[in-house]
């Protein structure tokens, strides 16, 4: 099965259905936190979009932040590399707290660290759809319906080109160690690469968000979600979002580059950022739910 081509197959059927794709984005430090009730999705990152001329609901819950943070050093002599195996890297499941900037005249810069639920991410989709031969009923029976999501990430550019802030990259940026290679190792000074379940933001390309054209890092494949399971039964929502979600755990993990006492300051070892999404609907299965 050929993704790319039935994903540039889908965006042309959407431009003709006027299906929404989603791009959202926030400034967390952590992930979101994703909550529901019996009524389904309550937080204000689930997504309700309606896929027109059909009766699809789409409703996913996503991780719209991330957060992670070097541990950094002001000793000449600690010139290790950034890896969580070395110590001084702390994943998306850690929330720092700033409480005195560095640069505060005559005071030193004070920071917590705070440790949260878990290394892995919920994403779950409470989409349904009802099939063409209900669709003229006053109660149509409605279904689970499978989901694919294709994050990306923004890179960070001003008129110059990139600037000190920290550059999301398609390779690992992590040095490896080897002596001698010191000096190309400091090139990649706040460069970072993230994985979410075990794919990487590699693709480089381009993206209009707010009618501006900027540089992006896709996932290197799409995140394929499954229906919620038996909705005839659980039921779903007034909006039509099922009452219980499909669930994938995604793991996450981040690569940093660097030499760890290049990060001196709190501002320069707290990297935080958005991720963006678009939502892809699937197709109903050939045979209704029981």
């Amino acid at each position: 099965m050929n993704d790319r081509k039935q994903w540039r197959q889908w965006k042309t059927k959407a431009v003709m259905k006027g299906i929404v794709i989603i791009l959202i984005c926030t400034g967390f430090l952590c992930f979101s936190v994703l909550a529901e009730e019996e009524s389904g999705p309550t937080s204000n990152v689930w997504l309700d979009v309606i896929q027109m001329p059909t009766q699809a609901q789409i409703s996913v819950t996503v991780p719209l932040s991330y957060g992670f943070a070097v541990i950094g050093s002001v000793n000449s002599n600690d010139k290790n590399p950034v890896s969580k195996e070395n110590g001084n890297l702390l994943l998306p499941n850690v929330r720092v707290v700033v409480t005195t900037p560095s640069g505060t005249s005559g005071v030193n810069a004070e920071y917590a660290i705070q440790t949260v639920s878990g290394s892995s991410i919920p994403i779950r989709n409470y989409s349904t759809d009802v099939r063409d031969e209900y669709a003229d009923e006053e109660l149509p029976l409605r279904e689970g319906l499978p989901v694919e999501v294709k994050p990306y990430m923004v890179a960070f550019q001003d008129s110059s080109g990139p600037t000190h802030h920290w550059q999301p990259a398609s390779a690992d940026p992590t040095w490896d160690g080897t002596a001698g290679t010191e000096d190309a190792a400091k090139l990649n000074f706040k460069k970072f690469q993230m994985l979410l379940d075990n794919l990487a933001f590699s693709v480089a390309g381009q993206k209009s968000i707010d009618s501006t054209v900027k540089d992006v890092f896709w996932l290197e494949d799409f995140i394929a979600l499954d229906a919620p399971p038996n909705v005839v039964d659980y039921g779903y929502t007034s909006a039509g979002t099922a009452q219980v979600p499909s669930e994938k755990y995604i793991s996450v993990q981040v690569r940093v580059g660097g030499i760890q006492n290049q990060y001196k300051q709190v501002e320069e070892s707290v990297k935080v950022g958005a991720i963006y999404w678009e939502v892809i609907p699937g197709e109903l299965p050939a045979v209704t739910e029981p």
